[in-house]
């Protein structure tokens, strides 16, 4: 089976989330220190980290539904093909890694 997915596609995506110490206070139950806290900012905290590009993680999902790939949620680049496909024209082997898609654009670029 021949898979096809725009290469713009195949990358991650960088998410930055932010949120304050005391969000899940109501505002009446504030203590005066909490307060301050927030009107001077000091109360915020914020994470960065990445994910694959929601178009990639479709057909990641759609692989893993189709029975071409097994999808190992806990482990990074820890999908294994289970059935024979290719994806944009290179063909991927039973056992071979289906890497995230940061890892996969170059993958496939030094595969051809």
């Amino acid at each position: 089976m021949e898979f096809q997915i725009d290469e713009k596609y195949i990358c991650d995506i960088t998410i930055r989330k932010e949120w304050g110490v005391f969000d899940h206070i109501t505002e009446g139950e504030l203590s005066t220190e909490q307060l301050i806290s927030i009107l001077t900012g000091k109360d915020r905290c914020s994470s960065v980290s990445s994910e694959d590009h929601p178009e990639y993680n479709k057909l990641r999902e759609q692989l893993g539904r189709d029975g071409y790939i097994k999808i190992q949620e806990c482990s990074w680049n820890g999908d294994r093909v289970i059935q024979p496909f290719s994806l944009n024209g290179v063909k991927f082997k039973i056992g071979e890694q289906f890497l995230c898609g940061a890892a996969m654009k170059s993958h496939l670029q030094y595969k051809v």
